[in-house]
Parts: C-alpha cells; sequence; structure tokens
C-alpha cells in the first residue's frame, strides 16, 4: 500500500519500513513485520494550510488512513530524572538546564484544565518561518533556548549553514516578536532547537513531566497555535503510550535508511490541529510530558483533528535538544533483533532472529529468548520493546531480563548505531 505525494515520492508500507515491527532497524522485508501500530504513508509538510489540506483529500480520497504532521502550516521518564532528587533540574555536557519535576501547579481543584493552561501558556510560543508555514514551541531553558518540530522549520535534512540561513520569527505569549535560529533539527525524531535574538525574560522555561510517569487515562492538556490562532487550549486524555510510528524522515524518501526508523510517541485524543506541531502536552499539575507532533485522520475532505493525535515523549525531547546543542550526533539506537509479541498470552518480546555480530548477539541473546524486562520496566509486547529502545541513543546501555527455557536471566547490552549497520 504506498501513495504518491505531490513531489512524486511514494513511501513505502509500514511493512517494509525499516524496523517495522523489531528492533533491528536493519531488516526491510516485510515478512519481519507484525506491527501493532502500521499505519499509512505520511504526507510531506508544506507551507499553506489550503493544499495541504487538498493533499490529504487526495490521500484519503484512496481509502487509506493517514498520519499527518501538524506544523509549517502543514493540515496535519525514564532517561530523566524522576523527580525525587533535590535537584529538579538537569544539566548536560552542553550546560543546558531544563526543569523536570517541579510541578508548577500544586493543586489543580475544579478546573484542572484552567490551571494548566494559566501554568503552561507562558512557555509556549508560535514559530513562523516566512514563506514555508508556521507551527508552536516550547521554552526548553532560560536561556533563550525552544525546542519545537523539525518539521515546523524544514522541509528536508539541513546542514548547519541551511540551518543558519533560515529565518525564523517566534512569537511570545505576550504578542512580542523576536527573531531565532535555528541551532539543530532531527528530522529522525523530528525534534529541532531554536536559539532566541534578543533576551526575552517574560518566556518562562516550562516543567518538564519524566516520561515513566505518564499513565494511560490520565489528563493531558495541549496548548499551542492551530490555524495561527495562538495560545489555543484544549483538553483530553493519554490515549496510550509507547505508540512507535514512523519518524519525519520517511516522508523524505529515506524508507530503507535510519533516518526512517520508527520513534515512540505518547497518543492522546486533546484536539490538535495544523500548527499545533512543537506545542506541549501537559499533565493536570502544568509539566510537559511530550511535544505534539502528527495526527491521524481517516477524513477525506480535510485534515483536522479526528481525536487521535501523536506527541514526542519528554524524555526523547530533552535528550535530543542537547545533543543538538552539542552539535553532536543524534543517531537511531540498534539492537539487532527480529522479533514479535508472543500468541500464547505471555507478556514479553519474542526474539526470531539475532544478528551476528550486533549489540544483541554480543551480550549472549538469542532466538527463541522472551526478553520481558528492561531495566526494571516488564515489557507487555515486542512493541514495548521497541518503544524502549527508540527513545535510547547509539552507546546506551540497557538491562535486560529474559526467560530461556523457563529460566529467568540478565543481560547487559550496550545499543550500537543503526547508521553503521545499514552502513
Amino acid at each position: 500500500m504506498t501513495a504518491d505525494g505531490e513531489e512524486g515520492r511514494s513511501p513505502a508500507a509500514p511493512g517494509f519500513l525499516p524496523d517495522a515491527d523489531d528492533s533491528t532497524g536493519g531488516r526491510s522485508e516485510a515478512s519481519d513485520a507484525v506491527s501493532h501500530d502500521a499505519i499509512a504513508p505520511l504526507p510531506t509538510p508544506v507551507a499553506p494550510v489550503a493544499p495541504a489540506v487538498r493533499r490529504g483529500a487526495r490521500l484519503l480520497a484512496a481509502g487509506m488512513v493517514a498520519l499527518v504532521l501538524l506544523g509549517a502550516g502543514v493540515g496535519v521518564g525514564w532517561l530523566l530524572n524522576s523527580g525525587s532528587d533535590p535537584d529538579p533540574s538537569v544539566a548536560g555536557s552542553t550546560g543546558l538546564t531544563v526543569i523536570v519535576g517541579e510541578a508548577p501547579v500544586a493543586d489543580s481543584g475544579d478546573e484542572p484544565v484552567v490551571a494548566v493552561a494559566e501554568a503552561v501558556t507562558p512557555s509556549v510560543v508560535l514559530v513562523f518561518v516566512p514563506g514555508f508555514g508556521q507551527g508552536s514551541g516550547i521554552a526548553l531553558d532560560g536561556e533563550g533556548h525552544v525546542v519545537t518540530n523539525a518539521h515546523v522549520v524544514i522541509e528536508d535534512a539541513a546542514t548547519a549553514e541551511e540551518l543558519a540561513d533560515i529565518e525564523v520569527d517566534v512569537v511570545l505569549a505576550n504578542g512580542r516578536r523576536i527573531e531565532a535560529t535555528v541551532i539543530g533539527a532531527d528530522i529522525r525524531r523530528d525534534v529541532a532547537v531554536l536559539a532566541l535574538l534578543e533576551s526575552a525574560p517574560e518566556l518562562l522555561p516550562a516543567t518538564f513531566a519524566p516520561s515513566e510517569e505518564v499513565r494511560v487515562g490520565q489528563l493531558a492538556v495541549a496548548v499551542g497555535s492551530p490555524f495561527e490562532l495562538t495560545q489555543s487550549v484544549t483538553s483530553g486524555i493519554v490515549s496510550a503510550i509507547g505508540r512507535v510510528l514512523p519518524s519525519f524522515g520517511c516522508n523524505l524518501g529515506r524508507e530503507l535508511a535510519a533516518e526512517c526508523a520508527g520513534v515512540a510517541t505518547i497518543q492522546t485524543d486533546a484536539p490538535i490541529n495544523p500548527g499545533n506541531s512543537g506545542g506541549p502536552l501537559a499533565d493536570r499539575s502544568g509539566r510537559v510530558i511530550g511535544m505534539n507532533t502528527s495526527i491521524r485522520t481517516n477524513n477525506s475532505f480535510d485534515v483536522s483533528n479526528a481525536g487521535v493525535g501523536f506527541a514526542l515523549p519528554s524524555d526523547t525531547v530533552i535528550i535530543v535538544a542537547e545533543r543538538l546543542l552539542a552539535g553532536e550526533p543524534v543517531g537511531t539506537a540498534w539492537l539487532g533483533i527480529v522479533g514479535t509479541s508472543t500468541t500464547d498470552g505471555r507478556p514479553g518480546a519474542l526474539i526470531e532472529e539475532v544478528e551476528p555480530g550486533s549489540p544483541a548477539d554480543t551480550a549472549g541473546l538469542e532466538a527463541g529468548d522472551l526478553i520481558v524486562v528492561s531495566d526494571g520496566r516488564p515489557l507487555i509486547a515486542m512493541d514495548a520493546l521497541r518503544a524502549d529502545i527508540q527513545l535510547r541513543l547509539p552507546g546506551m546501555s540497557v538491562e535486560l531480563e529474559f526467560e530461556r527455557d523457563g529460566v529467568r536471566q540478565t543481560t547487559v547490552v550496550v545499543l550500537g548505531s543503526l547508521d553503521d549497520f545499514i552502513g
């Protein structure tokens, strides 16, 4: 099942995408993919809202379900501190300091959405790229850094020189307009970091919640600029966690490359629409749990919200942002297995194949092993393992518990690079 975009690209069917339901990233055969979250190809971001709507209609007229990116005018926890640390901030090698775990809203009362909106909106901006489109953004720290989706500011991978040439305007909650520059953009996980060119003390840094604290069914509040309606607030719940979807790079003709590896997301029914991309999804304490990125729709007339939206988890946003600020590569982690969920009711990820010489092979994993726990967190299915791996970066270690012949064992895997494997 493929569909042609206006640029003539024909994204591969989900079952053919690298890493479609395994954690190898290096297997492209459709037989390897038995994904619980298979989706239709993604339309490419375009600048004006009206042409994007027409494109969505053409794609959907074929009876397809589309996942649509939400920015650039398009119709469309465990990695962080848990919050128990007395120091609520996380500082990295770049000097980036973000607030994690400290709740802006102590008591949301009878009107929790009101309380959350009042706490979050001072940290939300409109991001405008003249001639391209607009989206939303989140104040990352107190140093003038703003995080948004990569597809809000670029339509393809770009060099540092090309990013520096992009004209970006940021509009604060009080209406003040400030020029910004693009520090870095990652098409793998759809994250970009901007730097304001003027001081903005009125822009309050957002507070982020560790992803491990997000629960299905909890309140979710989205803030952003749908259709250029700045500081719009909508609410719903967290519908699911760990949804693995094709990344922004899958839009760009890189179906068999590392840029098209899956990315774990939070699913929500909080209404998000064109222009919401890059804005926050917050919990009832006013903490950012994710960055709104895309929606799925089956409406053949437009690409507005249908109650199924997706946000990048806070963990992913922060760790990628720090890499971008440091000028370090943001690779795709690679475990090196082909696996599936069981059909006998047992929780876990069943290994079907192990790539020789892969990190999994080096750690002693074998075909037939059932991986049941990752760094202390139980795994329900193969998708859960894949989501867990995709939240990490090459070189990180993960402790996996697995069952072999009825015996529980533990191994530590140092994750490899999917780029190196694909070569």
